[in-house]
C-alpha cells in the first residue's frame, strides 16, 4: 500500500508542477495537468477501496463543496444563447468542467498529503513548475527590446505575474528553512528570476504583488543583526541598479503609471466594464444571471472583455450567494493562515494576499493554481494540528 500511496503522490506532484503551465503540455490531446490529476485521483481511489479512510477538513471542504455546488446549479438557469456571438467567449461547458475540477483538487490534495515532508514536496513541485513558466517566457527576450510589455503564446502577461508573485513566499520558506542545500539553492534562484520575469510582463498589478511577496524576508531580516539589515539594504540598491539596466524605459514607465491610472484613470478601460456589469447584476442580484454568462451580458454594451476580476464575475454570474459562498471559502484559507506558526503565517497571509489582489484585476475565480493556495494553506494548518496531536499522544503514552 506504501508503494501505491508514493506513485499515486508522485502524480499529485506532477500535478502540481503543471499547474503554472497549464496547456503548455499536452499527451494524446490531454494536458498533463488533466493525465496527473486523473492518474492521482484513480490511485487515490484505489487506496480507498483497500482501506483508507478519507481526509478532510469538515468546515473548508463544506464551504468549497457548497460554492461549487451553487456554480453548477448556476449552469442551469445560465444566459449563454448559440452560436456564440464573439469567439473569445468561454463556454459555459468549459466552466463547468473547471469547477469539478479544483473541486478535485481541494479533496485530493489531503488524501495523500499527511506529513511536513510531503508539504515540502507540494512546495519544492509549484516552485519548480514556476521556474518552467519563467523559463518559457524569457527563453526568447531580447534585454534591448525596446517594448512595453512581454508575453508569449498562450500565456496573458498580467496571469503570469500572479503565478509567478503567490509563490515568492514558498520560495523564500525553501531558502530560510529547508536543510538541504539544494533547494535553499533553488528558492534563491526563483526570486530573482521570477521578479525579472514579472517586471518584464509590465504588469502594474504584478509589480505591486511581486513586492508583496518579497516581504516575506521581513521576519528573517527583523531577526538578523546589524550586518545582515545593511546587507539586506545593500541587495535591494544593486537590485534596483540592475534592474534599471535590464528592464526597458518603456516597460518601467508604465509600471510607475500605477498610482495615476488608480487615482484618475479607467484601469484600462476595467471600471467602464464594472459599471456595466452592475447594471446588469440589479436585475438577478441574488441568483446572478449563470454559469459563464458574462460575456454575453456585457455584450449590448460593445464590451468585448472579461470581467477583469473575480469578485464582480462572481457576482455578475452567480449572484449574491455565489459571493457570499466564495468569500467563506477565502476567509477560512485566511483563518487557517492566521493559526499557523512563525513564519508560516506570515509566508501563507501574503500568498493569499497575493491571490485576492489579483483577482481584482484579472478574472482568476476557476483556475487550479488559484484554488491550490486556498487548499495548501488549510493543509498547512491540517498537517501541523495532527503532528501536534501526535506529539502529545506520544507524550501521554511515556508518562503512562
Amino acid at each position: 500500500m506504501n508503494t501505491l500511496r508514493n506513485i499515486a503522490m508522485f502524480f499529485v506532484m506532477l500535478l502540481v508542477f503543471a499547474l503554472p503551465t497549464d496547456g503548455a503540455v499536452e499527451i494524446a490531446g490531454m494536458s498533463l495537468v488533466k493525465i496527473a490529476g486523473l492518474m492521482a485521483f484513480g490511485l487515490t481511489a484505489v487506496l480507498m477501496m483497500m482501506g483508507n479512510s478519507v481526509h478532510a477538513v469538515s468546515s473548508f471542504h463544506t464551504g468549497v463543496l457548497l460554492y461549487v455546488a451553487w456554480v453548477v446549479l448556476s449552469y442551469t438557469w445560465s444566459e449563454m444563447p448559440v452560436p456564440y456571438e464573439t469567439a473569445q467567449a468561454v463556454s459555459s461547458e468549459q466552466s463547468l468542467k473547471s469547477n469539478l475540477y479544483i473541486l478535485m483538487i481541494s479533496l485530493l490534495l489531503f488524501q495523500l498529503a499527511n506529513t511536513q515532508q510531503d508539504l515540502h514536496k507540494l512546495y519544492i513541485a509549484f516552485v519548480l513548475g514556476s521556474f518552467w513558466l519563467v523559463y518559457l517566457m524569457v527563453k526568447d527576450y531580447q534585454i534591448s527590446a525596446n517594448t512595453v510589455r512581454h508575453e508569449i503564446k498562450q500565456f496573458d502577461a498580467n496571469e503570469v505575474s500572479v503565478k509567478l508573485a503567490m509563490v515568492i513566499p514558498l520560495a523564500i520558506y525553501l531558502l530560510t528553512h529547508t536543510r538541504e542545500w539544494w533547494w535553499r539553492l533553488l528558492g534563491l534562484a526563483y526570486i530573482p528570476a521570477a521578479a525579472f520575469t514579472i517586471l518584464i510582463t509590465g504588469s502594474r498589478t504584478g509589480a505591486v504583488i511581486m513586492v508583496l511577496g518579497l516581504a516575506g524576508f521581513v521576519p528573517t531580516v527583523l531577526r538578523s543583526g546589524v550586518m545582515g539589515k545593511i546587507a539586506s539594504v545593500l541587495v535591494v540598491v544593486v537590485a534596483l541598479i540592475a534592474i534599471a539596466n535590464v528592464i526597458p524605459q518603456k516597460t518601467i514607465e508604465r509600471i510607475f503609471t500605477t498610482g495615476k491610472e488608480i487615482s484618475s484613470g479607467t484601469l484600462n478601460e476595467r471600471s467602464v466594464i464594472w459599471a456595466n456589469a452592475y447594471e446588469e447584476w440589479e436585475e438577478s442580484p441574488f441568483y446572478g444571471h449563470g454559469l459563464g454568462s458574462f460575456r454575453r451580458i456585457i455584450n449590448p454594451y460593445h464590451v468585448d472583455y472579461t470581467a477583469h476580476n473575480s469578485f464582480v464575475a462572481i457576482t455578475a454570474e452567480q449572484g449574491i450567494i455565489g459571493t457570499m459562498l466564495y468569500l467563506t471559502v477565502i476567509t477560512l484559507a485566511l483563518a487557517a493562515a492566521w493559526r499557523l506558526p512563525g513564519d508560516d503565517r506570515w509566508l501563507m497571509l501574503l500568498m493569499l494576499l497575493i491571490v485576492m489582489i489579483g483577482q481584482m484585476s484579472l478574472t482568476l475565480q476557476d483556475r487550479m493554481y488559484i484554488w491550490f493556495a486556498y487548499a495548501l494553506t488549510v493543509l498547512n494548518l491540517y498537517i501541523k494540528n495532527n503532528a501536534l496531536t501526535a506529539e502529545n499522544v506520544n507524550k501521554v503514552r511515556i508518562n503512562v
